[in-house]
């Protein structure tokens, strides 16, 4: 858990994919090393989401893990296949206490001072902040890290090449999530390339802040 807890602040960008066709898995994941962000949250939203998220496991160069898990059946079907980090929309204790017998990193989803407290008294030091755009982005994150200074959180929703560096200069900020590397669109057409570009340049500003 700590060793992939680390690789995730490492890298601090954590691209979220919807798998709408289990042959795109490839592609993808050789888009993404080739980009220099060897990272993936597959989200289970589509019937090939875990077959792709398998797929990607296989390779052993790149630290996948699953999104979208509000089920104790869709973790474990996870970990069978190797994820090496859960993350949940919203914040589920049962969840959270598999994921410490399982020994696998679970981001939990919370966004109101009420839930961040609640995470923080079940002993999560990391929470996913979602959609960040909805509720105030980086605004509001600094406002919250005010009654919780010692939380991260990894904003997803409304997170592009624009806002990234802003976002990654708050200290209180782990990693930031979201499609801008993995356009829907761009995935189901094949624009690899253009995946490959997204990645490089914000691997770039992720080095230009360190």
């Amino acid at each position: 858990m700590n060793e992939t807890f680390d690789q995730l602040a490492k890298h601090r960008i954590i691209p979220a994919v919807v798998i709408d066709e289990l042959r795109t898995a490839q592609p993808l994941s050789d888009a993404l090393v080739a980009g220099g962000l060897p990272v993936v949250e597959v989200t289970l939203r589509t019937p090939d989401s875990l077959a792709a998220m398998e797929r990607m496991v296989d390779r052993r160069d790149m630290i996948v893990g699953a999104g979208t898990v509000t089920t104790l059946a869709q973790f474990d079907a996870a970990w069978r296949l190797g994820a090496r980090f859960i993350v949940t929309p919203g914040l589920d204790e049962n969840i959270l206490r598999h994921g410490r017998r399982r020994d696998l990193l679970v981001i939990p989803g919370a966004v109101t001072p009420t839930e961040i407290m609640e995470a923080q008294n079940l002993g999560v030091e990391l929470i996913k902040f979602f959609p960040s755009h909805s509720f105030g982005g980086l605004p509001a994150i600094e406002a919250l890290t005010g009654p919780f200074p010692k939380m991260k959180f990894l904003p997803t929703g409304g997170i592009n090449l624009e806002n990234l560096p802003a976002y990654l200069k708050n200290p209180n900020v782990f990693a930031c999530g979201g499609t801008w590397t993995v356009q829907r669109e761009w995935i189901q057409t094949g624009a690899w390339h253009m995946i490959q570009v997204a990645c490089a340049q914000s691997v770039q500003i992720v080095r230009s802040l360190a």
